[in-house]
């Protein structure tokens, strides 16, 4: 095993069961959906608690707030694109970028680095699998934040995969 392969960490976003709407990132916290749209949640961790909300309807703004309602981090979508964007935590800029041509696969880099790679798939028993650097896992919130972010772009996608679908299918 090489230096890399041991700075990396694997989880996945697991629902709690008796709980639809409680998602667990085992040893880093917890993402508990909102409202009917699932386009807020709170994640909380050991260092913190955050409300976390989609803005907009054309365009990708999420936000994120820590328990006095200071904006903390913010993920908007690349204009023109329809993956990846600039992610802010504190006073940090990181870039979320497609990982795969195929599927809702995310790196969170920081320059040259890669921190996490995030496989989105959609709301279920387990919608994200998180590999992350080591390194990354100082930052809890900016792990869960990265992943409700991740999140919402897989179920974006996989809605307009399925309008798509249904369009091209009615005009057959």
């Amino acid at each position: 095993m090489d230096d890399d392969e041991q700075r990396k960490a694997d989880y996945e976003l697991t629902r709690t069961p008796g709980d639809r709407r409680l998602y667990t990132l085992d040893g880093i916290g917890t993402l508990r959906l909102n409202g009917a749209a699932a386009r807020t949640a709170t994640a909380e961790s050991v260092s913190g608690r955050w409300r976390i909300a989609s803005r907009g309807f054309w365009r990708r703004l999420i936000q994120a707030t820590d328990e006095a309602g200071v904006l903390v981090g913010e993920f908007e979508q690349r204009r023109g694109m329809r993956r990846g964007g600039a992610l802010r935590w504190g006073d940090r800029t990181f870039t979320l970028r497609p990982a795969s041509a195929w599927r809702e696969r995310y790196a969170l880099t920081d320059g040259d680095r890669e921190l996490a790679i995030l496989d989105g798939k959609g709301w279920g028993r387990r919608p994200v699998r998180v590999i992350i650097d080591q390194a990354a896992l100082d930052e809890p919130g900016l792990i869960l934040f990265a992943t409700f972010v991740v999140h919402g772009l897989a179920t974006d996608a996989i809605s307009a995969a399925g309008a798509a679908s249904t369009a091209t299918m009615g005009s057959c």
